[in-house]
């Protein structure tokens, strides 16, 4: 109840305050588990791409976040539940697996952090480990105008094709190839994606 509350109040303000735009939602499969990769400019990334979706999602966030007991307590009540950043966090990494596995839509940002110069960053190996781990498919994400966000300023959240990764890594346990280098060949197809729907956004507008 509290999710879906939220989420008619955010997307209000985001449709009044942020004009937000929303491309290519036809992408976003309407069940089963899907892992949704966004590039990640500013804490308004988060409420604005659950707006932008039509089935509740869930959000990996990190530890600091639930240090005080209240807003940890708003958060998991939202969906979200925390990660120790550059710790290869194994309960974060089972428990979003499992929520995958249970038919959820999962938010990752796979650049770790924010950007701060507003450029696309390198993806990290997080997100390669989630998708070998859980074979869920995964919707890359752009999303255009957080970054100095600002009022009446219009905010873009364009979805791109679902990107099935089982191929890749049933080749890859074949061939036996090293975990870390198959986390990373995931990671950077990932982010390519990502790049790719910058281009298509930077020709729309």
């Amino acid at each position: 109840m509290l999710y879906q509350i939220a989420h008619v109040l955010v997307s209000c303000f985001a449709k009044l305050f942020f004009r937000l735009q929303v491309i290519g939602l036809e992408h976003v499969p309407k069940e089963g588990g899907v892992i949704v990769s966004a590039n990640h400019s500013s804490y308004f990334d988060i409420p604005l791409l659950g707006c932008a979706l039509n089935r509740p999602i869930d959000n990996i966030a990190k530890s600091e976040l639930f240090q005080n007991k209240l807003i940890a307590a708003f958060l998991k009540s939202l969906g979200g539940f925390p990660v120790r950043r550059g710790k290869g966090d194994h309960t974060a990494m089972k428990e979003a697996a499992g929520r995958l596995k249970a038919g959820r839509l999962l938010s990752i940002y796979p650049e770790g952090t924010r950007t701060k110069d507003g450029a696309l960053q390198k993806g990290k190996a997080g997100i390669g480990m989630l998708v070998a781990t859980s074979r869920a498919p995964v919707v890359p994400v752009f999303i255009e105008g957080t970054y100095h966000i600002r009022p009446f300023r219009q905010v873009t959240v364009c979805f791109g094709k679902p990107i099935d990764f089982k191929e890749m890594i049933e080749n890859a346990e074949k061939e036996e190839m090293h975990r870390k280098v198959l986390y990373g060949t995931i990671s950077s197809k990932v982010m390519i994606e990502i790049a790719a729907l910058k281009n298509q956004v930077i020709q729309i507008r």
